[in-house]
């Protein structure tokens, strides 16, 4: 039995021996492997840091390039540093405004007064609306601006004892008589009436350095000349560039609607949107004649005055205006929210893209 016992205590060892020899020998092996896999890791590790270091010098690359593009693209529109600094200088100070009229800020505006929806426009986009304290009766953007006090209209009028009561240090307007009868009145007035896109933003800017919102100015401009640009540049790989008639009102004679000429900043949106504009051999808003368009012969038609009831359909049961190409063709389009392309404002890049939309369509698939 003692034998037996002994037999059985040796296997046991040997067993014991052989089990710890494979698990040792398993051990190795996964270590072996451990290395090899970290090895590896390493390696692919590596090739990741490479790939994304090549993959930062191309997106520097790419950006550099884009920078460049959208500094040429707007230096060809005459579009270059317009900034609050150089538009505004220094305020307290003197300004020109877009009459060329030197205008001193004494201080810094806290109570402004908007007489015309674009200027209320750029007033809020610029973080100001606490800053305002009347608007005129069309002011409707953005929705806060509807619940300032409302000063009237240039048609019929605008209350100047409204005006008088609500104290402004600062009104902000377009051209007109209202512009002397304020200054009579001992009131400061700066007049923004642009004439292109560029204006538009020098007019941005001005607002942003007169109240020492300057930086908010800089960063909404920067905004909108890269739109600006990416549109350009878009409309012009265009193959062709049509021909179109613009109208703008025809309420009181459909047979001599006002359209936009030379030196307005639709005609800018036309030439930019990658179209031409029949109308543009005058200058600023006139009334164009049926035989004018009919000679012309655009090849389409943008309504501005849709919201007024000139709808495609009136355009083309017009009976002097069945013969025109774009009646032809159907190539009658509205604009749906004209105070996109009408209101020189922050907004005026989207009435861009929609009128580049119309005449390029080709351009902006989805």
């Amino acid at each position: 039995m003692k034998r037996f016992g002994l037999i059985l205590l040796c296997l046991a060892l040997v067993f014991a021996g052989v089990i710890a020899y494979h698990f040792y020998d398993e051990q190795s092996r996964l270590a072996s492997e451990k290395t090899a896999s970290d090895e590896e890791i390493e390696r692919i590790s590596s090739e990741i840091a490479d790939l994304e270091n090549e993959i930062g010098k191309i997106s520097s690359e790419m950006a550099n390039l884009e920078a460049a593009a959208l500094e040429a693209v707007l230096a060809a529109l005459g579009i270059v540093d317009i900034t609050p600094e150089s538009v505004a200088g220094t305020i307290p100070g003197s300004i020109t405004d877009d009459l060329g009229r030197i205008v001193t800020i004494d201080e810094i505006p806290q109570r402004i007064l908007s007489l015309a929806p674009s200027c209320t426009e750029i007033l809020f986009a610029l973080d100001l609306g606490d800053r305002v304290v009347g608007v005129t009766d069309y002011c409707d953007y953005p929705e806060e601006a509807k619940a300032k006090p409302k000063v009237g209209a240039p048609f019929p009028g605008f209350s100047m004892e409204t005006i008088v009561d609500l104290d402004p240090d600062l009104v902000l307007s377009i051209a007109g008589t209202i512009v002397g009868q304020l200054e009579n009145l001992g009131l400061t007035v700066v007049v923004l009436q642009p004439k292109d896109i560029g204006d538009v933003l020098r007019d941005i800017a001005l607002v942003g350095g007169i109240t020492h919102k300057g930086e908010k100015a800089k960063t909404l401009i920067d905004e909108m000349e890269e739109r600006l640009a990416a549109i350009v540049i878009e409309t012009a790989m265009a193959t062709e560039r049509p021909t179109v008639f613009y109208e703008v009102d025809a309420s009181l004679n459909e047979n001599k609607p006002y359209t936009v000429g030379f030196g307005t900043f639709q005609d800018d949106l036309i030439t930019l949107a990658g179209g031409r504009n029949i109308a543009s051999g005058r200058s600023g808003w006139y009334e164009m004649s049926i035989e004018e368009i009919l000679n012309a012969n655009p090849g389409l038609i943008i309504l501005e005055d849709y919201q007024y009831g000139a709808t495609p359909e009136v355009v083309a049961n017009r009976s002097a205006w069945k013969g025109l190409t774009a009646v032809k063709e159907g190539r009658i389009y509205p604009i749906i929210d004209s105070n996109l392309t009408c209101r020189p404002g922050p907004r005026i890049v989207d009435g861009l893209e929609e009128i580049a939309r119309i005449i390029h369509p080709e351009l902006f698939e989805e």
